[in-house]
């Protein structure tokens, strides 16, 4: 977001979230909303989480829509499912982060993420009053519409998408993040028993330790991804497919002699 500021020449302003449950602090929207408002902005594009890569957290939208709404303020509300598009609506069906919503304008997938396609393959859907504005008919050398701003780009990732997703189909995918719902639980059921501070939302497959209760060395071992290279606070596990209960055991016993030293 903040390169897409810089590209784009807007000015970007950041929510803040509560340290352990990682909670939008609602009255810090109502103070990013006054501050851009004293700076001469009178439109909005909100950037809601489905799913941090770092800690697997979602947003409440009507957080914002209510503060926008109050001041009576244009804004568009676009759904960063980076991560989580290819998992959320799967574990998590009665939320309101899709166009079920009227409230939401666009949202953006990462295949290459959950879904596993190759790098690079994004997604990008809008409601259909507002992809002309993303329409570029100067190239007109282009056969067909012109829709992004990266340019040209490989089919092939396109094929692979298209692939991936025929061949798990709707109950496919709900099975597979079943059995990874069911083994990320398995996972915070023994971090509890060993009292190992963590935070987890209920309907991802990521879970983030606090760093106090991993050495630097065990992080090393499992590639456990820290949420700063320099000076780490937290480090995440990511329960995939490969990642399976005796393989979790692995790293629990470790923890667990980890804690005898």
């Amino acid at each position: 977001m903040d390169k897409a500021a810089n590209v784009l020449g807007t000015h970007i302003q950041k929510i803040l979230v509560t340290s352990n449950t990682r909670e939008v602090k609602t009255d810090s929207v109502s103070a990013a909303i006054n501050a851009q408002l004293e700076k001469g902005t009178r439109a909005f594009i909100v950037v809601a989480n489905m799913m941090t890569t770092m800690f697997g957290s979602v947003d409440i939208p009507d957080y914002y829509i209510q503060a926008l709404e109050e001041k009576n303020l244009t804004y568009f509300i676009h759904v960063d499912g980076a991560y989580g598009g290819f998992y959320y609506p799967f574990s998590e069906t009665g939320h309101a982060m899709n166009f079920r919503n009227p409230k939401i304008s666009s949202v953006t997938l990462d295949a290459h993420k959950m879904a596993q396609a190759p790098y690079g393959t994004g997604i990008f859907i809008v409601r259909k009053n507002l992809i002309q504005y993303a329409n570029t008919k100067e190239a007109s050398y282009v056969e067909g519409e012109y829709f992004t701003l990266i340019g040209s780009r490989s089919g092939a990732n396109a094929v692979a998408v298209w692939m991936i997703l025929f061949k798990y189909g709707p109950f496919g995918y709900m099975e597979k993040i079943f059995v990874l719902q069911k083994r990320t639980s398995w996972m915070c059921n023994q971090l509890d028993k060993l009292k190992i501070p963590y935070f987890r939302n209920r309907a991802a497959n990521i879970i983030t330790l606090k760093q106090e209760g991993v050495s630097a060395h065990i992080a090393h071992k499992y590639g456990l991804v820290p949420d700063n290279h320099q000076h780490p606070a937290w480090y995440k596990i990511v329960v995939m497919d490969y990642v399976t209960v005796d393989k979790q055991n692995i790293l629990v016993q470790d923890l667990k002699e980890h804690q005898k030293e």
